[in-house]
């Protein structure tokens, strides 16, 4: 009791300590895990306030990883990552979209895609696969004993099925929703017929350009100051906007590359490497050389694709090794060891057997007795058949049975014995063989130079004595020059995979969006990535990119001061001439001519000197002199020298289809991503959870 009451007289005591180590075990979690309380969670990123889940994400950027290996290509784990990323929330947001739309499939509508009369391009993908059609994959998967198929074969089938049934409710899903899409932007009489006045006429132009780079940019009546361009910001500040916060950052990228010591010692490695080859047997010349990579095969000397391997081959003496091509820091060398006039190509008959000798030898028999392919695959035994296919005798592949198949009688099925099939055989008959042609033995030797670990730490020393005297954003910049270096610009964000192209460098993009603005990164890369990168964070931006952004305040400044010089030229030349020749004669430049179609003008392909231009020509009279007047890179005087239409009389339904097509749903469909997301938000949390 006297304990109990000691504790009751300390009991706010208690609740100060006990509270004081809640609040340390919280924050403690908050810094460490950074994901946890008011953090990101399990949410690697969300759309308009909808979560894609971290787990979820992982597991498709598995699957497309595998993807990519399979297919031989070169991983940036980053770029793959944001690429599954924009993916899955482009999916989210059609998802979202259909949702909003009430667009449904019904259980008929996927019947009749699958088993009925919309099933013709199933049961063609199917009938590829072995499988008859998609009516006798469903019975298979759902009535197995009537195939003679297990439980797991049943449920691998069952599996397939529900996949496709899946990806075709998917395809059913945009194929109405892109029915209503399409209807979303299409052409009345007003657009079909302004569209067809756009197309109809094409305006032969003569003209005269004085450009604006024949006025100094130094001149100070020219002269752009920032109040200007910051006028000129705010005038059209919505153009931008940015959908999440961007950060200017400058970085130095060092290539990890050999030396000028480092070549002369790999070019007397391949000296060396050749001379062994010369003087011993085989490969055992470089037998001990580890970074020489030797491919020996026997092939066919026309299969020969390279030529320099072929021309090496062709005319090299055997036992001769020699360097045959060299390109930048890649040494490729070879070694002839055999020409020979040998049966390439055997056509044969195969049959798979399961089973002891017995029923092997009863499937031999029946084979030989006559029995066809048809007919043999009924043996319960026989797991499969090829017939009349070629092989190469001299591939690697078929070496285990090269012999059996060359010394065999033609027309005639055996069991060569040698395949290694445990509890069966694979049978083969030989139907044919061709000529001998000429076959060379030949190894391709590969040897690149690498950096030397001196060369490593040297460039790493030097950069890391840079960073350290230049360790502010201005410094870094202004110095990388006399220091030997280039400081390239960049605008990154969350969403930024790569700096520029650069593979592997979202650490530096790590870096970035949690520095504070003017700092200078830690050396990032390795002898894996191939070089070096350190950045330097220069601004943040929030919702727009301001003016001060260099980029933007350069597109200003070459806008602003082109207006300038464009208003001098005009009152320059205003009424000083009465024709074409008079204007070309007081510009002193020669006159020209184009062709202006106002239908085909647009951002891309904005005219001869500009829209404004294009659009004045496109409506003028013959003869008329239009101009001076502003062109896209100088000052412009126009003459109308002759109109040509195109005499194709108005069509309602042909204009609305071009409209469609050109300035349509057609053309928004190809843009859905960006219409789906419209203004709403992305929060990307990627990098919360991978910052390599």
């Amino acid at each position: 009791m006297a304990t109990l009451e000691k504790i009751r007289s300390k009991s706010v005591l208690l609740l100060i300590i006990i509270g004081a180590a809640l609040i340390a075990f919280i924050i403690g979690d908050f810094f460490t895990s950074g994901r946890t309380l008011f953090g990101t969670g399990t949410t690697v990123a969300k759309v308009d306030g909808n979560s894609i889940d971290v787990q979820e994400f992982q597991r498709q950027v598995e699957q497309a990883s595998q993807q990519a290996m399979s297919s031989g290509r070169k991983i940036d784990h980053a770029m793959l990552q944001q690429q599954v990323l924009n993916g899955m929330i482009a999916e989210k947001l059609f998802r979202e979209e259909l949702d909003k739309l009430g667009l449904v499939v019904t259980d008929a509508e996927l019947s009749e895609a699958m088993l009925g009369r919309g099933s013709v391009m199933l049961n063609n993908m199917l009938r590829q696969q072995g499988i008859e059609s998609a009516a006798q994959l469903h019975d298979m998967a759902f009535n197995p004993v009537k195939y003679q198929l297990d439980e797991s074969q049943a449920a691998q089938l069952r599996q397939y099925w529900l996949s496709l049934e899946k990806q075709t409710e998917e395809q059913l899903l945009s194929a109405k929703f892109q029915n209503l899409f399409m209807g979303t932007l299409v052409a009345n009489e007003l657009d079909a017929k302004a569209l067809y006045d756009e197309n109809a006429a094409t305006t032969h132009v003569a003209y005269v350009n004085k450009p604006f780079a024949s006025l100094s940019d130094t001149d100070e009546r020219f002269a752009v100051s920032d109040a200007d361009i910051e006028k000129e910001w705010s005038a059209h500040k919505s153009r931008y906007a940015i959908p999440e916060q961007l950060r200017a950052i400058e970085y130095i990228s060092v290539e990890i590359a050999p030396s000028a010591e480092d070549i002369t010692a790999a070019e007397k490695r391949v000296e060396d490497a050749i001379a062994n080859l010369n003087a011993k047997p085989e490969l055992e010349g470089v037998a001990d050389m580890t970074d020489f990579v030797a491919d020996r095969r026997k092939v066919v000397s026309t299969a020969l694709t390279d030529t320099r391997v072929k021309a090496f081959a062709d005319s090299a003496a055997i036992g001769k090794a020699a360097l045959i091509s060299r390109m930048g820091n890649d040494f490729t060398l070879a070694k002839l060891f055999g020409r020979s006039a040998e049966v390439d190509s055997v056509n044969i008959d195969m049959v798979m057997v399961e089973g002891d000798k017995a029923k092997v030898d009863s499937v031999i028999n029946a084979l030989n007795a006559g029995a066809t392919m048809a007919e043999i695959g009924k043996f319960e035994s026989v797991r499969g058949a090829q017939d009349s296919i070629w092989v190469s005798m001299v591939d690697p592949s078929t070496a285990s049975v090269r012999d059996a198949i060359l010394g065999a009688n033609t027309g005639v099925f055996f069991n060569p014995d040698t395949t290694g099939i445990a509890g069966g055989a694979q049978l083969i008959r030989v139907n044919r063989r061709k000529a001998p042609v000429p076959v060379v033995d030949v190894a391709v030797v590969t040897f690149t130079a690498e950096p030397s670990n001196a060369t490593v730490n040297n460039l790493q020393i030097k950069l890391q004595d840079y960073i350290a005297a230049n360790d502010n954003a201005k410094a870094f910049a202004e110095n990388a020059q006399e220091a030997g270096y280039q400081a390239f610009p960049a605008t990154i964000s969350a969403s930024t995979p790569q700096i520029t192209g650069l593979p592997e460098t979202r650490g530096v993009i790590s870096w970035a969006m949690d520095a504070k603005k003017g700092s200078v990164s830690k050396i990032f890369g390795d002898e894996q990535t191939g070089r070096f990168v350190v950045a330097a964070l220069n601004d943040i931006y929030d919702d727009y990119t301001p003016a001060r952004d260099p980029q933007v305040k350069q597109v200003l400044t070459a806008k602003l001061r082109n207006d300038k010089k464009a208003a001098a030229l005009i009152e320059q030349y205003q009424g000083k001439a009465k024709d074409l020749a008079g204007y070309a004669q007081l510009m002193d430049v020669k006159v020209d001519s184009a062709t202006v179609n106002f239908g085909q003008v647009n951002p891309f392909f904005p005219g001869f000197a500009g829209a404004e231009a294009a659009a004045r020509a496109s409506v003028a009279q013959k003869g008329q002199l239009i101009g001076p007047m502003q062109g896209l890179n100088g000052v412009v005087v126009m003459q109308i020298v002759g109109v040509d239409t195109e005499g194709r009389p108005y069509n309602f339904d042909e204009n609305a289809i071009l409209y469609t097509r050109t300035r349509g749903a057609q053309v928004l469909g190809n843009n859905l991503n960006a219409v789906l997301l419209g203004n709403k938000k992305i929060q990307n949390n990627i990098l919360k959870f991978f910052r390599e």
